[in-house]
Parts: C-alpha cells; structure tokens; sequence
C-alpha cells in the first residue's frame, strides 16, 4: 500500500491518508445502497396499481422519486470530487469527511424513503429495500459518525 513507510514518527499521518481513502470508500458503498433502492422504488411504483393507475402517477410519489434521485446526484459529486483529489495526489481530508458524511447520510433517507414508497412491502423479506435499510447502517457509523466528521470538516476550515 502507497500508505506504508519506512519514516519513523510520520505514523499518524498515514493514518489519517488511510481514514481518508476509507471515508471516500464508504461514501461509494453509501452511493451504490442508494442507487440500488432508487432503482427498486421507481421499478415498484410504475408496477403498483392504486386506484386504477400506477402510484407513480401520484404526486406524492413523484416528489418523493424526485428528492432521491437529486440526493443521490449530489452524494455521487462529492464522492467523485473526493476520489479525484486522492488520485490527482492533493488534499482531500475536508472533502473525503464531507463525500463520506453526506453520501450515508443521503443513503440512509433514500432507503428509508424507498421504504415508504413500498409501504408495508418495504419491510418483506420478498423485497430487496428491507436488505437496503439494514445495510446502510454500517455505512452511518463505519470510516466515521457523522458528527465525528463534522468536527473534522470544521477543524480544516479554520486551518
């Protein structure tokens, strides 16, 4: 790994280049849970017939198909942006904690709103999108809780 060296006392710098490429990586699994929900929740409301038409007709469910595709657009940005700075070699501590923090974040609300678009269907095993909440879980706490990076976020804007 480019992460490893031979220095001594240079160990906790490579820690934080290492927290760093996970946060981007956990941001990318938070991207792939979203976009995994989004795409069984728009496939389910053009199937579900409500009323003699497909749920997907009802605004409240285009609302709602609306705000998780524009979250997922915007986390996919910042994880991209991030995952540039890291190849490109340049500082990307503050924007790798923002990628990862809003990534399961937005991941988080798109399960959760995949769910309601489901209904009582959300939570069935016959369904992915119950697999989907359980698994953006870990994405909220490992490479970091949100409040953690947060603190890290607003510790580099006053450096």
């Amino acid at each position: 790994s480019h992460c490893l060296s031979k220095e001594s006392g240079d160990g906790e710098e490579h820690l934080r280049k290492l927290l760093s490429e996970i946060r981007i990586m956990t941001g990318a699994l938070g991207l792939g849970i979203a976009r995994a929900a989004l795409d069984e929740a728009v496939k389910y409301a053009a199937e579900r017939q409500q009323f003699g038409k497909p749920i997907n007709r009802f605004q409240a469910i285009q609302l709602r198909l609306a705000e998780m595709a524009t979250d997922l657009e915007a986390a996919t940005h910042l994880v991209y942006h991030a995952a540039q700075l890291l190849d490109e070699g340049k500082e990307h501590r503050k924007e790798a904690s923002m990628a990862k923090m809003f990534a399961s974040e937005a991941a988080a609300t798109i399960c959760e709103k995949a769910a309601r678009i489901f209904a009582s269907y959300g939570y069935a095993m016959e369904y992915p999108v119950q697999r989907f909440l359980r698994d953006v879980r870990f994405i909220l706490i490992g490479g970091g809780t949100s409040d953690i990076l947060k603190l890290i976020i607003a510790k580099e804007l006053s450096t």
